[in-house]
């Protein structure tokens, strides 16, 4: 018994030595094991899914919070090992998971494996209430004239809050190639392909579907509801805001201009706080977090991994972040405060 206490203290001890060194240890990275049970850069959570990466499907989001719930979705691609000839055989899925705890809750696949390049889409609603999917139907040949084509259905799926979905035939898609596409912001309309729909199933004109001004990339910036704008000079190494009424200040991002290989903006629902996803040349990502309205930034950390996918809770409290790896891709999870 001693013995065993002896241990338990040793094992304590160093765990806050260790834990202490790590907290004013400056070069120490974001979603390890210690700096989530630290909470030392607010990231309570991080997860990763062997053999499911990101999903190249060209569409954003392709993660959200499903409604007002603490549920994530996320579009994945699921893959097997390579064939005897090389061939990596792969599908889109769906995959629904508790944020917090990483816990898988729901798999929604889109048809059998391929080996090659996937055909078909999953779109996610902005408000995570609703999924789109063009699931291409290999067994089903496409119409005569088509070539390079293949028939799809096309399916609205409801998430957690969501409406009743439904499927129905989808005009063949391009073979190869996945669908590009989004929700407008009020998330009552779709693109994808060559196609637009009302969640309620009404084919409409592409037109009539808008562009999300809460998410932006590069230099194209985002607009709050109340008409201040947002945009990163990244020759600069600053990120301007411009409130409603005209005034303009430049902040500081911490990187040198012209160090920014990419970046990617995303409002909260409520339009006060934004992400930012930074991609330093040759470095790990930066996440940030701004009030939009003052000026403040209210998180500055460095995630090993990150990619270049954000999304907002509803209450605008947690921010959940795409992570690549060797294995899978996942997420951390961040509690925002300020």
């Amino acid at each position: 018994m001693g013995t065993r206490r002896l241990i338990v203290g040793c094992l304590a001890a160093a765990m806050l030595v260790g834990g202490g060194i790590y907290a004013i240890g400056q070069q120490l990275r974001s979603c390890g094991l210690i700096d989530v049970w630290l909470r030392r850069s607010g990231c309570i959570a991080a997860h990763e899914f062997p053999t499911l990466f990101d999903g190249k499907s060209l569409n954003n989001p392709a993660m959200a919070f499903e409604g007002d719930s603490d549920r994530l979705a996320l579009a994945m691609t699921e893959t097997r090992p390579a064939t005897a000839a090389g061939a990596i055989p792969q599908r889109y899925i769906l995959l629904e998971v508790s944020a917090e705890s990483g816990t898988v809750l729901n798999r929604t696949p889109l048809g059998g494996f391929e080996e090659g390049r996937l055909n078909g889409a999953i779109l996610l609603a902005w408000n995570g209430r609703h999924a789109a999917m063009a699931i291409p139907q290999p067994g089903k040949a496409a119409a005569p004239a088509a070539k390079e084509q293949v028939a799809a259905t096309l399916k609205l799926m409801a998430l957690a809050g969501g409406e009743a979905g439904w499927e129905k035939p989808l005009d063949d898609i391009p073979a190869s190639r996945s669908g590009f596409g989004q929700f407008d912001p009020d998330n009552q309309r779709f693109r994808l392909f060559t196609g637009a729909w009302t969640i309620a199933g009404e084919k409409i004109d592409r037109g009539q579907v808008n562009w999300n001004r809460a998410f932006g990339s590069g230099d194209m910036p985002v607009n709050t509801p109340d008409g201040t704008t947002a945009v990163v000079r990244a020759d600069k190494g600053a990120i301007e805001i411009i409130q409603a009424d005209g005034r303009r200040s430049s902040h500081d991002l911490g990187i040198a201009g012209g160090q920014i290989s990419t970046n990617w903006l995303l409002l909260s629902p409520d339009g006060r706080r934004l992400s930012l996803i930074l991609r330093p040349v040759g470095a790990d990502g930066i996440l940030q977090v701004w009030d939009i309205r003052t000026g403040q930034r209210l998180m500055d950390a460095v995630v090993p991994r990150l990619a270049t996918e954000a999304a907002w809770s509803a209450d605008g409290r947690r921010l959940a972040v795409r992570r690549s790896g060797r294995e899978g891709s996942g997420y951390a999870l961040f509690a925002i405060d300020g």
